[in-house]
């Protein structure tokens, strides 16, 4: 997968939960996709930046589960 395209894929999941849910808390992620989204945002200003020892991604702190499929994203 081209480096553009699975940015495209998080922001637009990302704006999908920003729309579906009132008054999002977090985004929940699976581990290995979170580090995914580590290494192609992290020249960007939309990576995830660590505020106050906790993780945010679009302003979210960030809930790692490994319980979860590999390409989970979810806006809760």
């Amino acid at each position: 997968m081209s480096q553009e395209f699975f940015r495209e894929k998080i922001i637009a999941a990302m704006l999908y939960g920003f729309r579906a849910i009132k008054n999002p808390k977090t985004v929940t992620v699976h581990p290995e996709l979170m580090a995914q989204i580590r290494a192609q945002f992290k020249q960007t200003q939309l990576a995830p930046k660590n505020i106050g020892g906790t993780e945010m991604f679009f302003g979210l702190p960030v809930t790692e589960d490994p319980t979860k499929p590999k390409d989970h994203l979810a806006v809760a």
